[in-house]
């Protein structure tokens, strides 16, 4: 060939190479940014700027439980609805649904110092704080991978839900993932023993990272899981100092174990989008939040969850290799897909949740560029944009049977995203595949196999034996309903506590008081949250608890006729809580709250709608008892219950001679105590690890009788005019704290 040729040939070959690597680069590189900056304008649309201007939920959770603590208020009770309720009404956080479950105390110090604010400024701070964590996330993520700026700020925001999400409530889980960043950049730099730590910090603001114990105890990392069990230890001795044992304890016992069961806030809803909330509205009954399940087969939930959940993570435990990674680039692998695995397997993960999702998808796709992979990464990387997606459009109104399936398309493709990563990690690893499944490592996972779906299995039916018995004996059902609570019965009638939007959907996140009567429900509530409703002997005169942003003061109306205007209402004491009327409708006995600490006091009733009462209100009990709950016995004489020294205690007080004296039985830590008509029996609940249940006592002989005993609540029950029956209030086959009404019978 003639060297012009030969020159004009090679010159064509350069050209050619130069056309196919340098410019499809040069035009990735710019599609990569046009994408970036299309989500990251979408991102403030759609998530910062409407954060910006409303104060939506969740940040009230946080920011009343931190504003409490700022104010010297004991925590205790941030996990009892309505008390919380009441106070984020006088915080001024307007007519919005809160609740602290299952958060944890930690938590709320982060938003403490913002705390002294008005709520929506507050949350602005709060916001520019998280855009501050994300750009440090973003930083280490650069400095821990090799894809680059570029790569990994498209990453980042492919997670455009969960951070949108995460924004809009006010969520704390770009903190969190921060957390886990910093973290994981330790682990990978051999600073264990601190990674460990960091770790720590992150478990006490969200649980789930403190199952990392687990990673490096299989990893041999004995530094790291030092650093995260003293970092843990230090963080419950903090707590305990900050927010007393009391309030320490009712978490540890009353709300961790439910959380860590996907007990709470309504465990059927389909918006959880995980593998409990499936199984339980296919194969669990309930008669308001899950009536149309395929099947009510609990047992079944127990068997599929527990053997499922099981093997997922054995399949994990079996391609992690045991002991130390041989090289960085493994770890990183290793670590990603141990959190993967934590979030898959989360009972109810909100989309913000699938914020911490951005680390793992970073670092798998680092390992995959690196290696020149493109194809596994561009699925990856589909896979992980799908998971971040939001469907609730594809979910029916009220899917029933094969559409309950319509509702969970996440679930299936983090399950594909975790399907593909187990394949890289043992198509990865440095043994072949028939070697290690005659290694230590497929005993380990074995043995995690058996001792998981053991203790998931047999934990799940233990917890279901006895729950579903109330389902018959219901009171009132009403489709979707959440919470009804504080049953108070008349001739005809049941008065109780409800959440609103069910019953008047143009109020929404209101509480109020409802009249059920000939199976047709009433509702009451005027300018505040209403609850507590108390009924005496005329039936043109009932009370209720009424929370503003003023305070709680107790109204009397007529549930006659409805409520239109403040005329309707009649103010029957200011800085009043809990109502409860004597038998004969002539005395009125509420609590006073101050920083905390509940006193009783007492005043005469007006004997018709509109009159005044004749009778000055005077304290019976101070606040050094701190009075919970109070009941009337027929002869005026008051029954309360009052905590000391960790446990709850029931006291008898005359009004007249302010005498007041402990019940030497029950011994239980008993609370919510009511008294029968004929004054012969009360009733009241026993905490037993961790749950309330019912119990009722002859005065006379002290003989005791325990009504309930399913590993769920039973408490605030009224008791039948009869005296043979009481109605209460049960969290029993719903989540914690979201209480239905259910009847009991004493006697035939």
């Amino acid at each position: 060939m003639p060297r012009d040729a030969a020159t004009s040939l090679l010159r064509r070959l350069t050209l050619a190479r130069f056309a196919s690597e340098v410019f499809p680069r040069k035009w990735r590189s710019l599609g990569e940014r046009i994408l970036l900056t299309l989500l990251i304008l979408l991102f403030a649309c759609l998530g910062f700027i409407p954060a910006w201007r409303n104060l939506n939920s969740d940040f009230p959770n946080y920011y009343v439980v931190a504003r409490l603590y700022r104010q010297g208020y004991p925590l205790e009770r941030v996990y009892e609805w309505v008390w919380f309720q009441r106070h984020a009404d006088v915080a001024g956080i307007g007519r919005r649904l809160v609740s602290y479950i299952p958060l944890t105390l930690p938590s709320a110090l982060v938003i403490s110092p913002l705390s002294s604010l008005p709520a929506l400024q507050a949350k602005r701070c709060w916001l520019l704080l998280n855009l501050a964590f994300m750009v440090l996330t973003f930083v280490l993520l650069v400095r821990s991978t090799k894809l680059g700026s570029q790569r990994v700020g498209l990453l980042i925001f492919l997670a455009l839900v969960p951070l949108c999400s995460n924004f809009l409530f006010g969520q704390m889980h770009v903190l969190v993932l921060l957390l886990l960043t910093t973290a994981a950049w330790l682990y990978f730099e051999d600073r264990f023993f601190t990674s460990g730590l960091t770790l720590a910090v992150a478990a006490a603001l969200k649980i789930y990272p403190g199952l990392f114990l687990i990673f490096f105890l299989v990893k041999k990392q004995w530094q790291a899981a030092a650093g995260l069990v003293i970092g843990t230890g230090v963080a419950v001795l903090l707590s305990i100092h900050l927010f007393g044992m009391d309030a320490c304890r009712v978490y540890a016992r009353e709300v961790l174990p439910f959380a860590m069961r996907g007990q709470i806030v309504d465990p059927y809803n389909v918006t959880w989008g995980s593998l409990s909330a499936l199984l339980a509205r296919l194969f669990i009954y309930e008669p308001e939040l899950n009536s149309s399940p395929v099947v009510h087969l609990p047992w079944l939930y127990a068997l599929l969850y527990s053997l499922i959940l099981a093997v997922i993570c054995a399949m994990f435990v079996w391609a992690i290799r045991w002991g130390k990674a041989v090289d960085q680039s493994r770890a990183k692998i290793e670590w990603a897909s141990y959190l993967f695995l934590l979030l898959l397997i989360s009972s109810q993960p909100a989309p913000y949740h699938f914020v911490s999702l951005i680390l793992p998808a970073v670092l798998i796709a680092d390992y995959l560029v690196g290696r020149g992979q493109w194809t596994r990464t561009a699925v990856l990387t589909g896979l992980y944009a799908l998971a971040c997606g939001s469907y609730q459009w594809i979910c029916p109104t009220d899917p029933t049977g094969w559409k309950i399936f319509l509702c969970f398309p996440r679930l299936l493709f983090m399950l594909l995203f975790g399907a593909l990563l187990l394949r890289i990690l043992v198509l990865t690893a440095e043994e072949p595949a028939n070697y290690r499944l005659r290694s230590p490592n497929s005993l380990l996972s074995a043995g995690a196999f058996v001792a998981l779906f053991a203790i998931t299995f047999g934990g799940n039916l233990r917890h279901f034996r006895g729950q579903f018995d109330n389902y018959r004996s219901r009171v009132v059902t009403v489709l979707g309903s959440s919470m009804a609570a504080d049953p108070v019965l008349t001739p005809g009638e049941v008065f109780f506590t409800a959440l609103v939007p069910k019953f008047l959907p143009l109020v929404p996140d209101t509480y109020a008081v409802h009249e059920l009567r000939g199976g047709l429900i009433t509702s009451f509530a005027l300018g505040g949250d209403w609850f507590h409703p108390a009924v005496g002997r005329e039936h043109d005169a009932d009370w209720a608890e009424m929370a503003t942003a003023a305070g709680s003061r107790i109204v009397r109306f007529s549930s006659a006729a409805p409520l239109i205007s403040p005329a309707d209402i009649t103010v029957e004491a200011e800085n009043a809580e809990q109502p409860v009327v004597s038998s004969d409708g002539e005395l009125l006995a509420f609590i006073r709250e101050v920083k905390g600490k509940n006193s009783l006091w007492i005043r005469q009733t007006g004997s018709r709608l509109g009159r005044a009462s004749t009778m000055e209100e005077h304290q019976v009990v101070g606040s050094q008892f701190d009075v919970r709950e109070a009941a009337f016995f027929p002869d005026h004489r008051i029954v309360f219950s009052s905590r000391q020294e960790g446990r709850f205690r029931l006291y008898d007080v005359n009004p007249v001679s302010g005498v007041i004296e402990e019940m030497s039985v029950p011994t239980c830590s008993a609370r919510y105590p009511a008294i029968s008509p004929n004054g012969e029996w009360i009733a009241f609940s026993c905490e037993y690890q961790g749950t309330w249940q019912i119990q009722v006592m002859n005065l006379d002989n002290k003989a005791q009788l325990q009504l309930t005993n399913a590993d769920c609540n039973s408490v605030s029950a009224s008791w039948t005019l009869d005296s043979k029956g009481l109605i209460y209030a049960t969290d029993c086959g719903r989540g914690l704290g979201f209480t239905a009404l259910a009847r009991l019978s004493l006697f035939p």
